[in-house]
């Protein structure tokens, strides 16, 4: 660098020296008089906040600042409708040098709407979903003007208008007027929907499934009228088929000869093959290991194939499934199943082979399961052994009402289905047996909760002892009674060894705090049994517990005791899984 620069470069320093020696000033801006929202924004428009860190800050640009606070407050208010403030200021210099700059601010009215007009001409006047955008988010006469809301309100009529299709909605009319000497305001707002415009074709860029198959994942049909909601519902099913990693849904460019909205969808398929492994434990099933394989896709008809193998403490679980979508695929399937699994708890072992077929599919806005299984048990409960062979034909239904199924603030889950056997139809013996469910979840706040949970079942068999262990109703564990053992609660034998019962019947009652968004506890009191007569005793277990929730469901850590039984002291309890 030049000497001249070098000098100059040095001089501009010194002369900046002072400027650096000296020191900052301090300033601390109070607001009074408003709620945190109102002061929220002034402080958003003050300067003498905004720039009181600034490093050229000097005693003579706070005083200049301050001149101006009264006019920045007054602007500040008026979006929430404040146009008459009354501010009362004073800047003042502390013994310590630190500057004080107090703001007393009346708001003063509120300015208020006194007509509100929309006028819709074209087909959009008739949707029922303005009429519900009206009723939720339009100005309302008398209320105090936010400027926030109506433009709110503006923006959500537009959006609706190009969400139903409405490609060629203007506003005739957006004004909003504020009369300051009759201290009112008017908001006047017209809109020209035009056309509503329809689903055009629907072109499929794959080599996926069949084409024929992927059409009966479309909602909607060409010709329809155009609704964005359909267009998210078309990329939830195909998301929520697993058959595609990639799915690309663009509405193309509107038609206005044919006034049609095309769709162009793009999909890339998933790995052939899945994987999957776990480890865990439970207090009922001891630790545990899982290993899964599936297979997304078949072949293009949209076959799968899922399989899994389960390994506890007191047995284990080997099946296949084949899934083949029918009628409606998003929901429907028709299911083989075979299987293998052997269970060895205190009161009984079993060994059970399936083989089955079921349809499972949605009616309404319940789940229906229609099945038939043909399955061969090995057994032995207390001192009786024996082998069955059952077929089974059965039918289910279930129905979730709620949002959130795996950490539930609200929500219900109601299961029950029926199944039986007969000598006639290749089984051992006669039975016919219902079995239902019932769970209820209520939180009356945020971070407090109550869940009732009950169980029934009944059995209708001329000759109780042949019939095999799965079949038999027993309780106690995590997901029954708390307090005892898996399995451990039901009618006895002559030496006290339990043998299962006719009839179930269990309830909850559990009340849940948490004091963290993952962290919480719980106190809890379950009644049941497995019973031959209904007028039998139910045993009783309570305790207290810590909740986490994690990813996959809430982990529930409970110590419980078995209060009917002065024999049985605590249990510990360890289960993880959704809320429904």
């Amino acid at each position: 660098m030049p000497a001249k620069q070098w000098i100059l470069a040095a001089l501009l320093l010194l002369a900046l020296l002072p400027l650096q020696l000296r020191a900052q000033p301090v300033v601390e801006v109070e607001i009074s008089g408003v709620d945190d929202r109102l002061e929220s924004n002034i402080l958003l428009f003050l300067s003498i906040e905004q720039q009181k860190t600034h490093p050229l800050m000097s005693d003579g640009r706070i005083r200049r600042l301050h001149e101006k606070a009264n006019g920045e407050i007054a602007t500040a208010l008026q979006p929430y409708g404040y146009y008459r403030p009354q501010v009362t200021s004073s800047l003042t210099q502390r013994d310590d040098g630190v500057w004080q700059a107090l703001y007393q601010v009346d708001p003063g009215p509120g300015i208020r709407i006194t007509e509100f007009k929309l006028d819709v001409v074209g087909p959009l006047q008739q949707d029922p979903d303005l009429q519900t955008l009206i009723e939720s988010a339009a100005p309302v006469t008398g209320t105090v003007l936010v400027h926030s809301a109506y433009d709110t309100f503006k923006s959500r009529l537009s959006g609706l208008a190009s969400e139903r299709g409405y490609v060629e909605a203007r506003f005739t009319d957006a004004r909003l007027e504020i009369d300051l000497n009759a201290y009112e305001a008017r908001i006047y707002l017209g809109m020209d929907s035009g056309p509503r415009y329809r689903f055009g074709e629907v072109s499929l860029t794959q080599d996926v499934l069949d084409e024929e198959l992927l059409q009966r994942y479309i909602p909607f049909q060409t010709g329809d009228p155009y609704s964005l909601n359909q267009v998210i519902a078309l990329q939830q099913a195909l998301n929520d088929s697993n058959f595609f990693q990639v799915v690309e849904i663009s509405p193309g460019a509107p038609q206005r000869d044919t006034r049609e909205i095309p769709i162009g969808v793009t999909l890339a398929p998933r790995k052939r093959h899945r994987y999957d492994f776990g480890v865990g434990y439970g207090t009922d099933t001891g630790a545990r290991a899982r290993f899964g394989w599936r297979m997304p896709r078949v072949n293009r008809s949209g076959h799968r194939i899922d399989s899994s193998v389960e390994v506890s403490e007191i047995g284990y679980d080997v099946r296949a499934n084949y899934r083949v979508p029918v009628l409606n695929p998003r929901t429907d399937q028709l299911v083989y199943t075979v299987s293998k699994e052997k269970e060895d708890t205190d009161t009984n072992e079993s060994v059970l082979s399936s083989i089955g077929v079921s349809l499972n599919h949605n009616r309404g806005e319940w789940r229906e399961t229609l099945a038939l299984n043909y399955q061969l048990e090995s057994f032995t409960v207390a001192d009786t052994s024996g082998d069955s062979a059952l077929l089974i034909p059965s039918v289910a239904w279930s129905r979730v009402w709620g949002n959130d199924f795996i950490n539930a603030l609200d929500g219900l889950r109601f299961d029950i289905g029926v199944g039986g056997g007969s000598e006639q139809l290749f089984s051992d013996t006669d039975f016919l047996q219902l079995r239902g469910g019932l769970k209820f979840i209520y939180s009356f706040s945020p971070n407090n909760r109550v869940l009732l949970r009950g169980g029934f079942g009944t059995t209708e068999t001329p000759d109780f002892d042949q019939l095999p262990s799965s079949i038999r109703f027993f309780a106690g564990g995590s997901q029954s009674v708390r307090g005892y053992a898996y399995e451990s609660l039901g009618p006895t034998d002559e030496n006290g060894n339990v043998v299962g019962g006719k009839n179930l019947l269990t309830g909850s009652v559990e009340f849940e705090h948490y004091f963290h968004s993952k962290w919480g506890v719980a106190v809890f009191l379950d009644a049941g049994n497995a019973i031959d007569d209904l007028k039998d005793d139910l045993e009783q277990g309570a305790g207290f517990g810590v909740r986490w929730k994690s990813p996959v469901g809430p982990v529930r850590v409970d110590l419980a005791n078995a209060i009917s039984s002065d024999e049985l002291g605590w249990r510990l309890h360890i289960s993880i899984g959704p809320d429904l």
